[in-house]
């Protein structure tokens, strides 16, 4: 998987049992480990709207449209500090637009949880 860093691909789309279409980025560093993490992961959360958004998923996957959709970020451990705060502004942003914000960090016992706002 490309991960965060590269900030202009879709790393996965999948879909959930519940029928939600997925939007997976994977961040495989501890955070913090990069200087450029936090703009990394603000610029991939962008992309990752924008290929909602603009139509570009239900181009790819017409089976998409009029489906849930939700962006989840798959990572090592739960981010904390500016991380935290990205994610919360992220799931605040697209729950406007009826996109959930996930993140499904590995060392959580839960395997993905809605993002606190």
């Amino acid at each position: 998987m490309s991960g965060i860093a590269d900030t202009n691909t879709i790393d996965l789309v999948a879909q959930d049992a519940d029928g939600t279409y997925l939007l997976v980025m994977v961040e495989s560093r501890p955070w913090g480990s990069d200087a450029a993490q936090a703009t990394q992961l603000q610029n991939k959360i962008n992309t990752y709207a924008g290929y909602a958004l603009d139509g570009l998923l239900a181009e790819h996957y017409p089976e998409t449209v009029g489906q849930p959709v939700a962006i989840r970020l798959h990572c090592v451990d739960t981010p904390t500090g500016e991380f935290a705060d990205i994610a919360a502004q992220a799931a605040d942003q697209l729950a406007t637009y009826a996109i959930a914000f996930r993140v499904n960090p590995e060392n959580s016992p839960e395997s993905a949880h809605e993002t606190p706002r």
